[in-house]
Order: C-alpha cells, then sequence, then structure tokens
C-alpha cells in the first residue's frame, strides 16, 4: 500500500500537459515509423524485381561476386580486362550463398542479404539499447530500444541502401553484433572471444569496419585490460590467417587488389552532398544529441581512474562507453566521404550509433507518457513531434511503378543492342552486360582513379577505342557531367567521342556509336 501512495504521489507531481504532450509525441513517432516501414515494404518490392542497376556499384559488387566464385577473383588488371576488387570477399560469398540455397537470381539475392541485414541491424541496435538501459522501468526500456531500432530501419539513408547489392549493410550488422558482443566480455570469455572474431569478419566485409572494434577496445583496456587485448589477439590472429590464405588463394592479388589498386581522389563536391544528408537528418541527429548528453551527464567522469571507477560500477556503463566509443571513433573516420566512390552509405554505421542513443534520448518522454517521474525537454519534444516528421515527410511513400516500368523497357532495349554486338561493349552499369551474357570486363570508375594517379596506362587503352576493338559504349550521361567526368578521364573520353561520334540516349543511358554500324 505504501508503495502504491508513493507511486500515486509522484504520478500526481507530473504536469498533465505533460503527459499529454509525450504521449502525442510517442504516437506522432509511431505514425513516423510506419509510414517508413510502408515505405521500405513498398519499394523492396520493386527492387526485388527489377533486374537493373539502382546504383553504379550494384553491377560491380556482382560482377565481382562471379569472379571471386568462378576463382577469378583479385587478379592483378590489365589494359584489358581491367576490374578492380576494392573490398574484401564476405558480402560476395554471402550474396552467391544466398542466390544458390533459394535458386533466385543472383542480383536479388544480394539485394536480399543487404535488406534482411539492416532488419538485423535494427534488432541489434535494440538491444544494445536496452543494455545501455539496463535497471531502467522494463516498459520504458521496451519502448526506448523499439523506437531506437525503428528509428534506423526507417531512415530514408537505410531503406535507399538496404534495398541495393552493396556491401554496408552487412558490415554495419557485423560491427554491431561485435559491439554487443563485446560489452559482455567483461563477464564472459566466451563473448571476448566472440567479439574479436566477429569484429575480423566486419572487417573482411569492409576493410573500413574499424569505429565498432576501436571503441571495443578502448573501454575493454579501460574496465579489463587483459579481455580487450585479448579480444584483439582473436581478432587479430583470425585476421591474419584469413590473409594468409586469401594471399595464397588469389597468388598475393588480393591486397594489389583491395590496398594498392584502392586509390581515390578528393572529390570536393561531396562536401555539399555530406551537408545536405545531414541537414536532411537533423531532427534524428540532434535527438541523439540529447541521448548522448544523458548519458553522461551524470558521470562526473573526469580522469582516467574516474572512467575506470565508473565503467565499474555498472553494466550499462560499458554498453553506453562502447557505443560512444564507436561513435567518436566513426565521427573521426566521416572525411572519408569526400573520396572519389563514397557516398551517404559511409554515414550508415554512424546513424547506428546514433540510433541507439535517440532512443535512449526517448526516455524521459516515454516515463513522462507512462505517467512515471521525467521532465522532457522541450526541444527534444519540438524535434520529435514537429521536426522529424516534417522531414520526413518529404520522402515519397510509394514508388512510381510505371516510370519503372518504362525504365525497365528503355534497359531491355539496350540489353537487345549489347547481345546482338559482335564485339565487347563497355559499359559502366555491368548489369546491363550481365543481363546480356557479357562480362564486366573494364570498370571505368577504377581505371580512371588509377590512371590519374600513372597506375594505369591510359595510352594503351586509347588505341584499343581508336581501333574500335569494342561494339560500342554504355555510360550513365556525357562529356560535362559529374558523375561521367569522374569515371572517364579526358584522354579516354576524347578518343570515345571521336572513334564512336554517333550519340543515342535510352533510358538516361547515352551509347556511344560508330559512325557506321559495323558492331
Amino acid at each position: 500500500m505504501a508503495g502504491r501512495e508513493t507511486r500515486s504521489g509522484l504520478t500526481a507531481a507530473l504536469n498533465p500537459g505533460t503527459i499529454l504532450v509525450s504521449r502525442a509525441v510517442i504516437g506522432i513517432l509511431a505514425a513516423v515509423f510506419l509510414a517508413g516501414l510502408v515505405r521500405l515494404t513498398a519499394h523492396a518490392s520493386v527492387t526485388l524485381s527489377f533486374p537493373y542497376a539502382f546504383d553504379y556499384g550494384e553491377g560491380v559488387v556482382w560482377q565481382q561476386m562471379r569472379n571471386i566464385v568462378q576463382g577469378e577473383g583479385y587478379r592483378p588488371i590489365g589494359i584489358y580486362p581491367a576490374i578492380a576488387y576494392e573490398y574484401p570477399p564476405i558480402f560476395h560469398l554471402c550474396a552467391a550463398s544466398v542466390a544458390r540455397l533459394t535458386g533466385i537470381d543472383e542480383l536479388y539475392a544480394g539485394r536480399l542479404v543487404s535488406l534482411a541485414s539492416a532488419i538485423v541491424c535494427a534488432l541489434l541496435i535494440a538491444r544494445l539499447t536496452a543494455h545501455a538501459l539496463a535497471g531502467e522501468n522494463r516498459r520504458v526500456m521496451f519502448g526506448a530500444a523499439t523506437i531506437a531500432g525503428w528509428a534506423f530501419l526507417t531512415l530514408p539513408l537505410v531503406g535507399e541502401w538496404s534495398l541495393l547489392m552493396r556491401i554496408d549493410l552487412l558490415a554495419c550488422a557485423l560491427s554491431l553484433a561485435g559491439m554487443l558482443l563485446a560489452i559482455r566480455a567483461p563477464r564472459s570469455i566466451f563473448a571476448c572471444l566472440a567479439a574479436g572474431l566477429v569484429f575480423a569478419l566486419a572487417l573482411y566485409t569492409r576493410q573500413t569496419s574499424l569505429p565498432a572494434p576501436a571503441g571495443a577496445f578502448l573501454v575493454l583496456l579501460a574496465v579489463r585490460p587483459a579481455r580487450a587485448w585479448l579480444m584483439a589477439a582473436a581478432a587479430v590472429g583470425s585476421g591474419l590467417a584469413v590473409l594468409a590464405a586469401l594471399e595464397t588463394a588469389t597468388q598475393g592479388g588480393f591486397l594489389l587488389n583491395i590496398v594498392s589498386y584502392n586509390i581515390n581522389r578528393i572529390i570536393w563536391d561531396h562536401a555539399l552532398a555530406f551537408g545536405i544528408v545531414l541537414l536532411a537528418n537533423v531532427a534524428v541527429i540532434g535527438i541523439a544529441l540529447f541521448g548522448l548528453f544523458d548519458s553522461f551527464r551524470l558521470s562526473r567522469v573526469r580522469r582516467w581512474r574516474d572512467l575506470k571507477t565508473w565503467l565499474a560500477t555498472d553494466p550499462k556503463n560499458v554498453a553506453i562507453s562502447v557505443v560512444a566509443a564507436t561513435l567518436a571513433c566513426k565521427t573521426l573516420m566521416l572525411p572519408a566521404v569526400l573520396k572519389s566512390g563514397a557516398s551517404d552509405n559511409y554515414l550508415i554505421d554512424w546513424f547506428s550509433e546514433l540510433a541507439i542513443f535517440f532512443g535512449i534520448a526517448m526516455v524521459p518522454v516515454l516515463r513522462a507518457a507512462l505517467r512515471l517521474p521525467a521532465k522532457p525537454n522541450a526541444i527534444l519534444l519540438g524535434l520529435a513531434g514537429i521536426v522529424l516528421p516534417l522531414q520526413t515527410a518529404g520522402a515519397g511513400l510509394l514508388p512510381d511503378r510505371a516510370a519503372v516500368d518504362v525504365q525497365q523497357r528503355a534497359l531491355d532495349a539496350i540489353v537487345d543492342r549489347i547481345r546482338q554486338a559482335k564485339r565487347p561493349v563497355i559499359s559502366d552499369d555491368a548489369t546491363l552486360l550481365i543481363r546480356a551474357g557479357q562480362a564486366m570486363r573494364w570498370e571505368p570508375s577504377i581505371v580512371a582513379e588509377l590512371g590519374s594517379a600513372g597506375r594505369y596506362d591510359e595510352e594503351k587503352f586509347v588505341k584499343l577505342i581508336e581501333e574500335r576493338r569494342f561494339a560500342f559504349f554504355v555510360t550513365d550521361g556525357d562529356r560535362g557531367a559529374v558523375v561521367f567526368d569522374q569515371r572517364f578521364n579526358p584522354k579516354v573520353t576524347e578518343a570515345i567521342h571521336i572513334a564512336y561520334p554517333r550519340r543515342e540516349r535510352i533510358g538516361g543511358r547515352v551509347l556511344h556509336l560508330p559512325r557506321y554500324e559495323d558492331n
């Protein structure tokens, strides 16, 4: 009875307006997330049946997967063929396995791996959020964890990349799984070893997956140094074993490709695109900052000794610190978005950590909605209840199926032209070549990078163009367009325009054709 009276007294202390506004904000969030789920489902139904690339990298990854499975991956490039492998093989092998086990199309299998990885990311984010809120009211903890997972999965950025045959969501899922294991490492040697192995898997999916193991190592170093070094040993040991196997299998080609050929110029225009993405997600970022501040507001950490004491006080502090340290490490790596070939996919794992703090930030709102003692910040309520829905309202809810059908028919026509060609065709959309029964044997983006660095002899390739060794070229845009100029250096562009002077535009693609139909 006394407990009931206490709870009643605390409830009475809450402003009825605060309870009403908090419940309204939770309702608005639920509507935003539901709309995001509808958007994701509707677009997934299109991408899992559209046979061509939505993104340049999809076709490249598909061709790389085929070559790796056939034992032809990670070979030194020549003048022609010239295709490089900038990523380790875990995603490619997963996609190939799904295609073989299910019998579905390889491109759709790769997209399915990405979509499944995004869902796993959301579940792991929810679990990490729950660990960071250990000891909180169970309903509040469950609500915050659910919000965190949905906040990530329904981000337009995640919705876009989770439907592509790209490596990013699988790498993010593995990094999050490693973080979840790492926060259990102080109490479990099995979790410690497993974290190291999973982090190694993440690095062999995308070699830039360093923030999560780095953040986890730094935190464990303060909690239990021996476990930190054991986790690092498991990661490094297993990683070196796999590296030795790959180097042997590829006769030294693995490191040659992912290190020596992985050259990128700085594209300053990416800074503007990066800023636009951040501005479009200012509500998510702002809410997450509230959660980050709340997580450390009462820690009173000023020195290393204070940090060790604080971490030892409560296991949830380890979870909070691993997420925060990973976020900090990833933030330091964000300038990598400026390199050529980079896009907003470099922000996916950054937003995965922000989503966790997003969920933590919503704790006072959830508590107030449940009539528990809380003082939700007015700015926080405004960001969640007004700014976030306004920002997400701009994203199209349903895909334009008629436009997709028109695009598919146009690309079908290009595929028919490629299929009829008597000589190889050069296309920066590898899916067109693969559907036509050819293979991508010359990747323009990597050749442009290597050519600019003096690592590829463009003069010899220009000679092949002048000799009209190819039936025709298919490009995304033409000279003067930003994307085209990044993929084709001036010498190659000039040679194409002289040897293949006729232009035909189909479905947003440009066909560069010889003067006479002799292909």
